[in-house]
């Protein structure tokens, strides 16, 4: 067994999590609500996620509308610091390879708001960045930005967004409760062979992975809340990334790219009421392209998200991919200060060279307040993959 090389403060993530399981039973309610949006609204987390990060109904509004609450309570806005802190720390366990790690996996800052009546920015940098190799190293990739986008919104039904960001809108993977993304959206097209292999994995696309890019955003049906109705967005991504590297080994891993031509054209056309959705998704190249069903579905504290897509490209075998999602919030009241749910994913690649992944997963969150704390476990069950992961997190 691999032994762990470095962890936070010279604590073992085991003792953190245990620690951190004290620390939401017992915190006291503070003065004031959560990072950065709910101290300005003096509100809760749980005003807009079910569980953090994931977005209810409200939390759903509150982003389409640009970070604005309805105009009746926007005079009630708190002046604060436009800032949030995320820090996470994760031991993983790759048990099919007998390897074990410890270690900081992220430190980002986050700011995000309104700009005057019609824009809206959103900016998330990891000053600190670490993920595990498959051959057991760290990979250091500190200073890139997750997010970092400015949003015109050019009349009630169109706006335009660019920057860097994650292509797919249907649904928001950056708020997931797993600790992996989806396969279905996070497996990548391979881009045009380069000499410079970072330069040839930034031109990979898949609808989870963030490029810099240009979005056009209409609304033909209007619903009876900002987030509900028949939204079409086409997306231009680029290969690059947006970055300001802090450590020598991220100059390399995490080095400032732009490249003036596109990867190809995103499309995506979906229709939503309340957390329920049904819609389409496709990417067209040159040589490769991508097309995707999906769906979501809510009853009571049941959220199913569901979807199958092909892709090909030139060279290699057409790819079926697949994955049904099931999420439950555990029984609570609207007042508690905890909030936990489980989860459990299914999901395949053919012609991958992976088996059927099986994926339970349990995240919880607390006291939701002026600061909250994430713990996630999940499990992955697949042939020649098996792993486990725990994090923890702090949000203030």
């Amino acid at each position: 067994m691999k032994r762990t090389r470095y962890v936070p403060s010279g604590i073992r993530p085991a003792a953190m999590f245990g620690l951190a399981a004290i620390s939401i039973a017992y915190a006291a309610p503070p003065a004031h609500a959560t990072p950065q949006f709910a101290r300005t609204y003096n509100t809760s987390c749980t005003s807009c996620h079910s569980v953090p990060p994931q977005l209810n109904i409200n939390g759903m509004a509150f982003l389409a509308r640009g970070y604005r609450m309805p105009a009746a309570l926007e005079q009630d806005r708190i002046a604060t610091a436009p800032l949030a802190v995320w820090v996470t720390a994760l031991q993983e366990e790759q048990i099919s390879r007998d390897f074990s790690e410890g270690f900081l996996s992220k430190v980002e800052l986050i700011s995000g708001g309104p700009i005057g009546d019609s824009l809206s920015y959103f900016v998330e940098w990891r000053i600190g960045s670490l993920q595990t190799r498959s051959d057991g190293t760290l990979r250091d990739r500190s200073g890139r930005f997750e997010d970092a986008f400015l949003t015109w919104q050019i009349d009630d039904r169109s706006a335009l967004t660019i920057g860097q960001y994650r292509a797919l809108n249907q649904v928001d993977v950056s708020r997931r409760l797993s600790v992996s993304t989806p396969a279905l959206f996070g497996t990548s097209l391979a881009g045009d062979p380069s000499s410079n292999k970072r330069i040839e994995s930034l031109r990979a696309f898949s609808p989870a992975g963030r490029s810099p890019g240009f979005t056009y955003q209409f609304q033909s049906i209007e619903g009876e809340s900002p987030s509900d109705g028949l939204f079409h967005f086409v997306t231009l991504p680029f290969p690059g990334e947006l970055s300001i590297p802090l450590t020598t080994e991220a100059r390399d891993e995490a080095s400032f790219e732009l490249e003036g031509s596109p990867k190809g054209v995103f499309l995506e056309t979906f229709y939503r009421e309340g957390l329920n959705s049904i819609g389409l998704h496709g990417f067209v190249d040159d040589d490769r392209w991508l097309m995707t069903g999906l769906g979501t579905l809510n009853i009571d504290a049941l959220q199913i998200t569901g979807g199958i897509g092909v892709d090909e490209q030139e060279g290699a075998a057409t790819r079926v991919r697949s994955s049904l999602q099931l999420e439950y919030l555990l029984p609570h009241n609207d007042h508690d200060r905890i909030r936990a749910a489980v989860g459990f994913r299914v999901e395949h690649i053919t012609k991958s060279g992976r088996a059927t992944a099986y994926i339970p997963y349990f995240t919880m969150s607390g006291p939701n307040e002026s600061y909250t704390f994430l713990l996630n476990l999940e499990y992955r069950g697949q042939e020649d993959n098996e792993r486990f992961v725990a994090g923890f997190s702090v949000l203030f």
